[in-house]
């Protein structure tokens, strides 16, 4: 009976030996093959976004305006060759609006172009014969301009977010003399051939516009608060050349040349790479 078992234990150990066996060559075929086989491609690299507006920004800005004393640039009259010209020349200050589109080209050089719109300024002007003796002339009326300039920058660094710079620009300057007129003065009766002193009764001129070029130095300083955007604040010289007034009924105009002003602008600017993110330390320029 022992014998017997023994004998089936036998016959199971050895059919479950030639069945691993069996298995183990099916298995190696498929094995080998998939060894043989290359190894996956890598999966796709997606391409790096690309920044739109990198680069770009726009400014606005509010100007105060200090005009210089411009000069007479009456063309003398043959028939009337003692006109003195004017002196005393002024324009008020006045303030004025403006903004632009620039392009940051490296971290320091930028360019931008500008429009400036200047409130109408209050001019005024003397001549006399007679040195103010006997009697005199006024001349006075608004004069209001409107300037477009391209202008470069130079980033000189940032320190703690504040960027000095400098620049230059050149472009055009619109230039509008409106409600002009002349009037005589006489301080003694008869000055002017009329009975009578005080002021005569005014000739009107008409209005007249007048485009010429103009150029300008700036010296200013910015600061990053963040988000894309800097405040700004800058001294301008502003050279605007001439202006002209209409002519009244006696066939008169006022001319004057050498216009110019002294200016400080004080704006904000808004950098589209920067997005709406905080504002980073830059080592160089802004």
């Amino acid at each position: 009976m022992i014998a017997s078992h023994r004998s089936a234990l036998a016959a199971t150990l050895a059919t479950g030996t030639l069945l691993g066996l069996l298995a183990g060559s099916c298995a190696l075929p498929g094995r080998a093959a998939a060894a043989d086989l290359p190894p996956p491609p890598p999966p796709p690299v997606e391409a790096a976004p690309v920044a739109i507006g990198s680069g770009w920004y726009l400014r606005g800005d509010f100007t105060q305006s200090w005009y210089d004393h411009p000069r007479d640039d009456a063309i003398p009259d043959p028939s009337d060759p003692g006109m003195p010209p004017l002196v005393g020349l002024r324009l008020s200050s006045e303030s004025g609006y403006g903004g632009g589109i620039g392009y940051q080209i490296n971290p320091w050089l930028r360019v931008d172009a500008t429009i400036d719109q200047r409130g109408a300024s209050s001019f005024r002007g003397y001549s006399s014969r007679s040195v103010f003796e006997t009697g005199y002339n006024l001349e006075a009326g608004k004069v209001d301009v409107l300037t477009g300039l391209v202008n470069v920058y130079a980033d000189i660094g940032t320190w703690y977010g504040f960027t000095p710079y400098v620049g230059a620009g050149v472009g055009f300057a619109d230039k509008r003399m409106s409600r002009n007129y002349t009037q005589t003065t006489c301080l003694i009766d008869g000055c002017d051939g009329l009975e009578g002193t005080g002021p005569r009764n005014a000739a009107f001129r008409a209005n007249h516009s007048v485009t010429t070029f103009a150029w300008a130095l700036t010296a200013g300083l910015s600061y990053d608060i963040g988000a894309g955007f800097s405040l700004d604040a800058a001294y301008r010289y502003i050279n605007l050349g001439k202006v002209r007034s209409g002519f009244d009924e006696y066939g008169g105009a006022t001319r004057l040349k050498d216009l110019a002003a002294n200016e400080f602008r004080v704006g904000l600017r808004y950098r589209f790479a920067d997005g709406l993110l905080p504002a980073v330390a830059r080592g160089y320029g802004n």
